[in-house]
């Protein structure tokens, strides 16, 4: 997923003009920094080491100083999504970014429904189209493996020495 490390231009702009809206002293550079998926990043792991391997990367994240900005969403649950999303924080500038942990399935996945999620989020969206498209997700969600361990991981911001 590295070719995809950035959000478009066209979506940051309009995430930056939202933020804007809602905080008018708000300066563009702190808009900026403010999203929280304008830089992200996809990890994937092998099914059986999964649950190890964000484990690790959460504790190896945290330990290089960046904070978790948000609660840990893990969507191993969702019949709409498979894997765990994250958002952290840069302390000295304060650049947020996205930080998503898949099997190679649970990625796949996430490329095949991406448009249909997108078309989701839009407000102008029928009830019949966002019926099927979640049918849609549905489906291709039911046929991923869920790897051992991986609806338990959860992560609370620790503090480290040093």
């Amino acid at each position: 997923g590295f070719e995809y490390r950035f959000k478009g231009p066209d979506r940051i702009k309009e995430k930056v003009a939202e933020e804007l809206e809602a905080r008018p002293g708000m300066t563009p550079a702190q808009a900026v920094s403010s999203v929280p998926d304008g830089v992200r990043f996809s990890f994937c792991y092998p099914e059986e080491r999964y649950a190890a391997g964000v484990t690790a990367d959460l504790e190896r994240l945290s330990a290089r100083g960046f904070e978790l900005a948000k609660p840990l969403k893990n969507a191993w649950a969702s019949d709409q999504y498979k894997g765990i999303n994250t958002q952290w924080r840069e302390p000295e500038t304060g650049q947020r970014f996205e930080a998503q942990f898949h099997t190679r399935a649970s990625f796949e996945a996430k490329q095949l429904t991406h448009e249909a999620y997108e078309r989701i989020r839009n407000p102008q969206i029928s009830g019949a189209e966002l019926e099927r498209l979640e049918n849609f997700q549905r489906q291709v969600c039911a046929k991923i493996p869920i790897p051992p361990d991986a609806a338990g991981i959860d992560y609370r911001r620790r503090e480290h020495d040093g």
